[in-house]
């Protein structure tokens, strides 16, 4: 069932918040409506420097927020800034493309290009301190960041089994399938022979040039989804890091991923996830070390703007019930300064 088209800012439960232009793009291509094309603008609460744009993706009325810049303090001002203009918010998340594990911890599952991750937790790997001769990060329970809520660990949970997956994957594809349709958006498998994990010692030699362009020509490590051809895009579950560092090290995503099990490195949950219920929902688009390239990137943003339309499918909105007797998604005809 569409949703209408809220009265006021009230009306609104989920919130996406984006980084790049080009993950927005991604998510924006998805709204099933558009309401800011539809009606007078909903405008801000005073102070709110945020940008924003509103419509509706399957049943559920979202606000897209757009990032000015990278990093946890940027993604914070803006969870706050959207949660004083729209304070009906049940659930932030955070879409865009990361750096993956490719081979996840204590399992024989890899992550590859184009795959997404979504997160069970955060972890701020960079909140420590720097001693003489190693990084020791701070993990108490008043450092850390803490679990997320039960709704969102049950519906974790439910889509983690197989029949959740599988519904899932097939939901995924068929988002994917429609992005791929608009040129701009350039959300074409870029090609497995694109795809190459070099071995964690091995460096890249040029900053800032491909490795076709510099040479990199060390050993590359098998991988057994690309054998069997194009790869349908996978979704895995797990923790991510979280800090304000771009991580270009094979060696360092290994030696943390080890010891935290993470699966993948992005910079912008750590600063959402204590603002509101979160979860990050990620695209691999490198594999955190050294030769990190742009090319992934549009594809990976596709992917995970099509999971994000597939996770809301299941995602199931607080009803109230009106003084009328009708359903409601929250206080939609609250006034709204």
């Amino acid at each position: 069932m569409e949703p209408t088209r809220p009265t006021t800012r009230y009306g609104f439960n989920i919130a996406i918040i984006c980084a790049l232009t080009i993950e927005a793009d991604a998510v924006e291509a998805l709204f099933d409506q558009y309401w800011d094309d539809d009606g007078p603008h909903y405008d801000k609460a005073p102070g709110d420097s945020n940008t924003y744009s509103t419509g509706s993706i399957g049943r559920h009325n979202v606000v897209l927020a757009y990032m000015p810049g990278m990093g946890k303090a940027s993604s914070a001002a803006v969870a706050t800034n959207c949660r004083v203009s729209f304070p009906n918010i049940k659930l932030a998340l955070v879409v865009g493309v990361c750096g993956a594990v490719p081979f996840v911890p204590s399992s024989d599952n890899e992550i590859v290009l184009g795959d997404v991750i979504i997160s069970s937790g955060i972890v701020q790997y960079d909140l420590g301190r720097q001693l003489p001769d190693r990084f020791v990060r701070k993990d108490t329970l008043l450092e850390s960041l803490g679990r997320p809520n039960p709704e969102i660990r049950g519906l974790l949970a439910k889509l983690a089994g197989i029949r959740g997956r599988k519904t899932m994957k097939s939901k995924m594809t068929g988002h994917l399938n429609e992005l791929e349709k608009e040129p701009e958006l350039e959300a074409k498998y870029p090609g497995v022979a694109h795809d190459r994990l070099f071995n964690a010692t091995y460096r890249h030699i040029g900053d800032g040039k491909t490795c076709e362009e510099c040479g990199c020509n060390g050993e590359l490590v098998s991988r057994r989804r690309l054998e069997q051809g194009i790869p349908q895009p996978a979704v895995h579950f797990g923790l991510i890091a979280s800090g304000d560092t771009v991580m270009k090290s094979g060696q360092q995503r290994d030696d943390i991923a080890r010891q935290e099990s993470v699966i993948g490195f992005e910079m912008e949950g750590a600063g959402v996830w204590d603002t509101v219920p979160c979860i990050v929902i990620k695209g691999a688009c490198d594999y955190s070390d050294s030769h990190k390239m742009k090319m992934w990137q549009r594809y990976a943003a596709a992917t995970t703007a099509a999971c994000t339309k597939a996770f809301l499918e299941f995602w199931a909105p607080s009803i109230t019930t009106g003084q009328d007797g009708q359903n409601q998604q929250g206080p939609s005809t609250a006034k709204c300064e």
